[in-house]
C-alpha cells in the first residue's frame, strides 16, 4: 500500500468517527431529551436517567478503560443515576505505569467511548443475531451508506424481542457513543498527536526498502487496525443512524404534542 493510500485510510478512520459524533449528539439532544422532564431540578427525570443507564454505564466504564489503558488506575466511577449533575463520571486516580503521560491519557480515554461503544454495540448484534451490515465503498460513499441503511432497514425481524432489544440498546448506547463537550475538548488535542505520530511514522518506514522488515510489519499493523477502527465505527453509523431513523417520525410528534401542551 503506498504512502498517499495509507494516509487517505487515516483520514477516513478520523472522518468517521467525527460523524458518528455527530450522529450520536444528535441522537442523545433531539430523542432521548424529548423525554426529559420540563423541571430544572429532575436531572431530565427519571424516565430519561433509567433509560440511559445502559448506555452511560458503556461510555463511563470506556473511560475507565482508556485511563488503565494509558497508565492510571481509576478511583471512582458515577453513573448518571448516582451523580447529582445527572451526567455521571469517571475519576482517575494515581498512575500505575512510569510511562503515563496525563494529558495524553485524559484525552484518549475522553473519545473512548466511541470506539468501545461500538464495539459493544457490534458484540451486541452478532449476541442478538442482527442482520446488520455496513458496506461503504470509497467509490460511492453516499449511495453504499443509503443502502446499508436501506437493506439493514429491511432485514429486521420486527415479530422477534431480539431486535427491540438490540434496538433499545443501540439507542442508549448509541446516544451516549459521543464525547461530552469537556471530553471533546481534551480529546483532541490528543488525537491530533495520535494522528500526527501515526502520519509520521508512515511516512519514515516508507523511506525504508519496501521489503525491510520494520517497514512490512509497520504497514501491516496499521493497516490491520485502520481497516478494523473503519468496519467498527461504520457498524456505529449504521446502528445509530437505524435508531435515528425509526425514532425520527414519533419523536418529531412527542416534541410537537409537548410544545403545544
Amino acid at each position: 500500500m503506498f504512502p498517499r493510500e495509507m494516509l487517505l485510510n487515516l483520514l477516513v478512520v478520523a472522518l468517521q468517527g467525527v460523524l458518528l459524533f455527530i450522529m450520536s449528539r444528535g441522537l442523545f439532544v433531539w430523542v432521548l431529551q424529548a423525554f426529559a422532564s420540563r423541571h430544572p431540578r429532575r436531572r431530565g427525570g427519571w424516565v430519561v436517567q433509567v433509560v440511559r443507564l445502559p448506555g452511560n454505564l458503556v461510555h463511563e466504564l470506556s473511560h475507565a478503560v482508556g485511563f488503565l489503558v494509558c497508565g492510571y488506575r481509576v478511583r471512582r466511577l458515577i453513573p448518571c443515576v448516582a451523580d447529582r449533575a445527572g451526567a455521571g463520571a469517571c475519576q482517575p486516580g494515581a498512575p500505575w505505569s512510569p510511562l503515563a503521560v496525563p494529558w495524553l491519557a485524559t484525552g484518549l480515554a475522553a473519545v473512548a467511548p466511541l470506539v468501545l461503544g461500538a464495539l459493544v454495540l457490534s458484540g451486541a448484534a452478532q449476541w442478538l443475531q442482527i442482520p446488520l451490515g455496513a458496506k461503504l465503498s470509497l467509490d460511492a460513499p453516499g449511495r453504499s451508506v443509503l443502502d446499508s441503511f436501506y437493506h439493514s432497514l429491511a432485514a429486521l425481524d420486527y415479530r422477534s424481542w431480539h431486535t427491540w432489544l438490540f434496538l433499545y440498546l443501540a439507542f442508549t448506547i448509541g446516544a451516549e457513543l459521543a464525547p461530552s463537550s469537556t471530553d471533546v475538548a481534551l480529546g483532541i488535542p490528543a488525537l491530533l498527536a495520535v494522528g500526527a505520530l501515526t502520519a509520521a511514522i508512515l511516512l519514515g518506514v516508507y523511506q525504508l526498502a519496501p521489503d525491510a522488515p520494520l517497514r512490512v510489519i509497520t504497514v501491516r499493523d496499521v493497516t490491520l487496525a485502520l481497516d478494523w477502527l473503519s468496519h467498527l465505527f461504520s457498524f456505529g453509523l449504521l446502528t445509530t443512524g437505524v435508531v435515528v431513523i425509526l425514532s425520527f417520525a414519533p419523536v418529531s410528534l412527542l416534541r410537537v404534542a409537548r410544545g403545544a401542551g
